[in-house]
């Protein structure tokens, strides 16, 4: 069953000041399947994420579609965690919105800190952690949310080499766990082949697709 379905999708945005209109996206198609991890591959500017929002619902496209079967979950690149909350009350925040109940709030911040290797930090607040710390928070408030998909907009671009490969193989770990379907990405060659099981490598802009390659070695 395919979790996220994007079909001759097109994005374009208009011209300011009489020059042309830009073409993000150009005629995108790709599924992804229950459990799969996809990378999408591509140079900066060429509209990863600007086909991430469309598939979050937090733009539109101007033809085609995208449809997710289920609820996503979305990291941005930028953490976005809130400055004035603990660790666990980033964490507890979907939750929060849902009313859930406290016992089960403390439940699943618990299980998730522990996850994403934040036990004794659950009181610090954003501005006592590192960056790869406020990512964790910002995975692991994707994972309470507990959305069907994890959308991912290239979550470890500003973190130094060895933060980001030690959070590369932490997310590898938490994907085993869960087993969600995940759109990730990313401009690195590397982390593609570390982390996918499918690689969308995408153009330049106006960005389309150039190749849809299956990794074979996980």
């Amino acid at each position: 069953m395919s979790h996220v379905s994007i079909s001759h999708l097109w994005k374009v945005y208009p011209s300011h000041h009489d020059g042309d209109a830009v073409i993000a996206l150009k005629d995108v198609s790709f599924d992804i399947d229950e459990h799969e991890f996809v990378c999408v591959l591509g140079p900066s500017g060429c509209g990863k994420s600007t086909l991430l929002r469309i598939v979050a619902g937090l733009e539109s496209a101007d033809y085609g579609h995208a449809s997710t079967h289920g609820r996503p979950s979305v990291v941005f690149q930028e953490h976005g965690i809130f400055p004035w909350k603990n660790v666990e009350d980033n964490i507890s925040y979907p939750l929060a919105l849902r009313h859930a109940p406290r016992s089960e709030r403390k439940a699943v911040v618990d299980r998730l800190v522990k996850m994403v290797g934040l036990s004794g930090f659950e009181r610090f607040h954003p501005d006592q952690l590192s960056g790869g710390m406020k990512q964790r928070v910002s995975v692991a408030r994707a994972l309470a949310d507990n959305g069907a998909i994890l959308l991912m907009d290239e979550p470890f671009g500003a973190l130094d080499e060895q933060t980001r490969v030690t959070l590369q193989q932490e997310l590898l770990t938490i994907w085993e766990e869960t087993r969600k379907s995940v759109l990730f990405i990313t401009h690195s060659v590397d982390e593609s082949l570390i982390l996918a099981d499918r690689i969308i490598v995408m153009s330049g802009r106006p960005g389309h697709i150039l190749k849809d390659i299956r990794v074979p070695f996980q």
